[in-house]
Parts: C-alpha cells; structure tokens; sequence
C-alpha cells in the first residue's frame, strides 16, 4: 500500500490583540460595562469555553459581538472558573483534620491573576488599542488594564474559540 504524505509549508496564524482586565466583577456585569464604555454589543454566548484540566471540566463565560461596519469580532472571556471545594485531610498530627479548598482553574495559566481577556480579531491600530485600554482603565470597578504581546504567551491556543 502506497501511503502519501501532505506537509503544511506555512501555517497561517490568527491575527488578534488581547486586554486584560483585573476586577472583581461578575462576567455580565463586565461585559454590560464595556458595551456602555466602548459601545460594543457583547452577548454571551450560548455555550461557554469548555476546557479540561487533568481531572477538572472547566467553563468559562464567553461573551461576543461582531462588529460588521469594522469588520472585527470582540470577545470577552473569563479566566477564571471556580468549582466544588475540595476536601483535604491532613493526619500530619494526633487528630485527623479536614481543610477546604475552593478549586480555582484559569483558561490561560501563566496569566492567573486576570479575571477578563478581551480579545480582538483582526487589524487594529496601537493608536485605536491604547485609546480602548485608557477608556477601560476609567471604569470604577476595572482595577487594572494592560495590553498583552500574544507572542509570548504560551497558551494562546486556549484563546481559539471557534
């Protein structure tokens, strides 16, 4: 049997930009006050990001809003997903003690104290970027904003969604 190989020359990759956003907010809550601060429509979305972590099936809120007139989608994710506490027992000493631990995954690990990714597909101006991240900076509950360089991350593959 004659077996054929089909190599790919040069794989294409997704061109966005990505936000984080530190606050302590529900998602909804979140995603209502970037579409009244940047003039978005974010909506969630009817499946959340599904993500398994070893022993863990984490979800994780995905809003999004496709902008026709600049031909780019916005999508709000969160980082955080927090399940059923975990029991520990610890028989260190003379009484067996039982400690609870809330368990706490995140969709991009290395980043673990982000609450909110919003991410950007297609072109967009530093200009146009650094004008989003001051007008999000101004909203009482967001703590802090920073853009993050996609080059260096190392799960940016967590940040596919379709």
């Amino acid at each position: 049997m004659q077996s054929h190989k089909m190599l790919l020359d040069e794989v294409e990759e997704d061109h966005f930009k990505l936000i984080a956003v530190y606050c302590a907010i529900e998602d909804y809550k979140m995603a209502f006050l970037l579409n009244k601060h940047l003039h978005l429509q974010l909506k969630r979305e009817r499946y959340d990001v599904d993500f398994n972590h070893k022993t863990v099936r984490a979800r994780y809120a995905l809003y999004t809003f496709k902008d026709p007139t600049n031909y780019r989608t916005y999508h709000l994710v969160a980082n955080k997903f927090k399940g059923q506490a975990k029991r520990v027992a610890s028989s260190g000493s003379l009484f067996v003690e039982e400690e609870v631990r809330p368990l706490e995954v995140h969709l991009i690990p290395e980043q673990k104290k982000v609450d909110f990714f919003l991410k950007i597909e297609e072109d967009l101006e530093e200009q146009q970027l650094t004008r989003m991240v001051n007008t999000i900076s101004q909203i009482p509950q967001v703590v802090a904003v920073y853009n993050i360089d996609i080059e260096h991350l190392k799960s940016k593959q967590n940040l596919i969604f379709e």
